[in-house]
């Protein structure tokens, strides 16, 4: 009986470095882009957030739905609850934020976030366009975070005291 014995070959050999350096190179080639990856997921993460907050702020009533009323609010929300339009804001919404911003920490429970973030409404004029800022509320700390973004918003402003409709501007920043 011929017994057959393994052999290694100089073209065997040859192959199975260039197998092993090509599995390297492409091991360190997706590697590198790993980090860049996740830092572009965290952008995104950040910025969805912003944009959530946005929505809830000018289409979403809150609950209770007549909170800017003087009622406990459990669920802030701009959007004007004698209307069911989009991007069409309460003034006595507004004023009633304005009042509880005073206490950052509710504002934040009341949103459900525990990220910082400053919102802004600026008045639009109708003439030229300028912007005047009406309204802040932000943390009372100034954070640093390496990822920012902002998202701005046109809306209108639903001023019950005058009885008019003005153009306006909502700005988050996170």
């Amino acid at each position: 009986m011929l017994e057959l014995k393994a052999q290694l070959t100089i073209e065997y050999l040859a192959s199975f470095i260039t197998f092993i350096g090509l599995i390297i190179f492409i091991y360190f080639t997706y590697s590198g882009n790993i980090p860049g990856f996740i830092e572009e997921v965290k952008k995104e993460d950040v910025r969805s957030k912003a944009y959530q907050l946005s929505e809830i702020l000018v289409n979403d009533p809150g609950y209770p739905i007549d909170w800017g009323g003087g009622n406990p609010i459990k669920r802030i929300g701009l959007s004007d609850e004698n209307s069911n339009k989009k991007n069409l804001i309460s003034f006595s919404k507004v004023e009633r934020l304005e009042e509880e911003c005073s206490d950052f920490n509710n504002i934040k429970e009341w949103l459900g976030l525990n990220k910082s973030f400053s919102i802004f409404v600026f008045n639009i004029s109708q003439s030229n366009g300028d912007r005047d800022r009406s309204w802040k509320c932000s943390s009372p700390e100034l954070i640093k975070t390496a990822i920012n973004t902002t998202v701005r918003r046109v809306i209108v402003l639903n001023n019950t005291e005058t009885g008019r409709l003005e153009l306006a501007e909502i700005i988050v920043q996170m």
